[in-house]
């Protein structure tokens, strides 16, 4: 049985015995700064998380990858846990959590076993399905819990889905290997890099492991590039996006972005899967005032880096991550 076929299995019965909730969303769609975002609205995470604040007052908030759920389990490795997410906006949710005696933060960095793991998790997902990793690094980054964990999300089994920020991957012409790009309509920090398919096919863990560790720690130096550049601290936090076909960066800011429709503000804390064009809203008042945002890009900004591409020292199209030479 393949990893998705056990992923399938283990969230349907879970879902059936009540071990996990999968909510119920209504998805729109809209174009902004050159790619289709994607909004999802989802009523019942408003009355979760007013249930949560009622626990958070009353207990400290628990650790779900230290001694979870059976029903939620997918597969016990060496280094890491895959488990479901409890709480699934979309089927099959994936967390791929880091285990060992010492625990690991989420504002540590990736390390080639995690990337692996999450690797063959995409790699499974693709057999049927695109599937998207995301990691959210640090305080700032959106991220949930303080343990340290990957994620990958299934995007539908539509005809070719793909993650909306691809649209612009797909209009950096003539790419290389082992080169770092940043895409101009793009209006904050960020670094990306494309991934090599034939090693990408390597049967072989330690080949594989050690390739993806290269890559990400390229990509990273870049990035730190980047803020030394912008006069940044460089413990700023960041996102970051893991397909089959590339790996991108966004430091951050902040993690919340505000903006205003009808006379109401509206907070909305932002994750990895802003920066890939995926939008996560609770009440109709939220959807209203985010299709009611002449760029969506803006809120995007907020929490990013705010970057001009004419005025970069950087020439980040054709920069040589130093890792090209082990690409």
């Amino acid at each position: 049985m393949s990893l998705f076929q056990q992923i399938q299995t283990k969230f349907t019965a879970a879902k059936e015995n009540g071990e996990l909730v999968s909510f119920d969303s209504i998805k729109s769609f809209k174009e902004s700064g050159g790619i289709k975002f994607q909004i999802t609205l989802v009523p019942a995470l408003a009355q979760k998380n007013a249930k949560k604040k009622d626990t958070d007052e009353q207990q400290e908030k628990p650790n779900p990858f230290l001694n979870p759920s059976p029903a939620l389990l997918v597969q016990e490795l060496e280094e890491h846990r895959l488990l479901l997410n409890k709480f699934a906006v979309i089927p099959y949710h994936l967390l791929i959590a880091y285990i060992t005696i010492e625990f690991r933060k989420q504002n540590e960095p990736l390390f080639p076993q995690d990337l692996y793991e999450t690797y063959c998790a995409l790699q499974s997902f693709g057999t049927s399905q695109q599937a998207l990793a995301f990691f959210n690094c640090g305080d700032q980054s959106g991220a949930s819990q303080d343990h340290k964990h990957i994620q990958v999300l299934p995007l539908g089994n539509d005809h070719h889905p793909q993650p909306p920020i691809k649209q612009l991957y797909d209009e950096i012409h003539d790419r290389h290997i082992g080169q770092i790009y940043a895409i101009n309509k793009l209006p904050f920090v960020h670094v990306i890099m494309a991934l090599d398919s034939n090693v990408m096919r390597s049967n072989n863990k330690e080949t594989l492991s050690d390739y993806l560790g290269q890559m990400f720690f390229g990509i990273l130096d870049a990035m730190f590039q980047q803020l030394r550049e912008n006069s940044l601290p460089l413990d700023t936090s960041y996102n970051f996006l893991m397909t089959q076909e590339f790996m991108m960066l966004v430091p951050r800011s902040k993690e919340k972005a505000s903006i205003k429709n009808e006379g109401k503000t509206f907070e909305f804390s932002i994750n990895s899967l802003g920066f890939a064009g995926l939008m996560l809203c609770k009440t109709e008042d939220e959807l209203a005032a985010l299709e009611a945002q002449e760029d969506l890009m803006d809120i995007l900004t907020q929490v990013a880096v705010k970057w001009d591409p004419e005025a970069v020292k950087l020439d980040a199209q054709r920069q040589e991550a130093d890792a090209a030479g082990l690409a």
